[in-house]
């Protein structure tokens, strides 16, 4: 018994220790895309009509990682980084990648699932690389 107090010791210093909303844990993945600004909120680098709802509100998620958000977080963040988001939009936008697998819903917060972060990694972040050196 005297090893249980001090695993919970332990799991209360991992907890202290964990990533704030906006931390990343791969964060070299969304650099030049989306980034953290001086806020501490992120910000796309991107032009703004480069990518839909569904890729934004993904990357502010997989950015989030592993923490989940709610829809009045998404909106705020990104009314703040992208363009004029609605909480309803945000809702209906997330209904969709839940439907398709990519999100998971707990407690009205949303994280991406597994195949969300593996759809974000494998085509949303490489597509919007090729959109960004177009651009530049």
């Amino acid at each position: 018994m005297a090893q249980q107090p001090s695993y919970s010791g332990s799991a209360q210093e991992v907890a202290r220790t964990e990533p704030t909303s906006m931390d990343i844990l791969g964060g070299e993945d969304l650099e030049g895309i989306l980034e953290t600004g001086p806020d501490g909120k992120p910000h796309f680098t991107i032009p703004f009509d480069s990518l839909t709802a569904k890729e934004a509100i993904s990357l502010v998620l997989y950015k989030a990682q592993p923490n989940p958000l709610g829809d009045k977080e998404l909106s705020d963040l990104l009314n703040a980084s992208w363009k004029t988001t609605k909480p309803h939009v945000i809702r209906a936008r997330a209904s969709e990648l839940r439907k398709d697998g990519k999100l998971i819903t707990e407690k009205g917060r949303y994280s991406l699932s597994g195949a969300g972060l593996q759809w974000v990694r494998a085509e949303v972040i490489p597509s919007l690389r090729g959109v960004r050196s177009i651009q530049s």
